[in-house]
């Protein structure tokens, strides 16, 4: 009679191994594009919210003014003419740039506003520019003025 030889079936393959490691792979890969764009979709975000802190700086700025010096004007975020200031809002040249310190990088944000005349109420809008990614986005918010 002849001997059977017992093989034990406990253990991997190397090619089991290798089909393990590429499956591994994929599912990591698809991981980090997840986690790419959360980080992009993360940092927009937080952008708009410093384009937030800078439209409301601006309104606060003018809001400071006395009620007959608010000038009515009309300042596009994309003006020609292009001012680099700490306080936004306040120079009336043309739009205003700002730049702010994001996550360790400094991003320009382009203020434009418009002062409507309304009687004993002064309308100000502001709208907050920048580019991020190669595309625009902007901020916009309004208040109004008293006497």
């Amino acid at each position: 009679m002849g001997q059977t030889v017992m093989r034990s079936e406990r253990g991997f393959t190397l090619i089991e191994a290798l089909v393990a490691l590429v499956l591994l792979a994929i599912i990591l890969l698809g991981l980090l594009a997840g986690l790419l764009t959360t980080y992009q979709y993360s940092l927009l975000n937080f952008l708009r919210d410093e384009a937030k802190s800078v439209a409301q700086e601006c309104l606060e700025n003018i809001r400071s003014i006395p009620f007959p010096n608010i000038p009515t004007v009309n300042i596009d975020c994309n003006s020609a003419t292009t001012v680099s200031v700490q306080i936004p809002c306040l120079n009336t040249g043309g739009a205003n740039l700002v730049s702010r310190q994001v996550r360790n990088t400094n991003v320009t944000y382009r203020v434009g506003w418009t002062v409507t005349d309304r009687g004993n109420l002064k309308e100000v809008y502001v709208r907050v520019c920048w580019n991020y990614r190669g595309r625009d986005h902007s901020y916009e918010a309004r208040t109004f003025v008293g006497r």
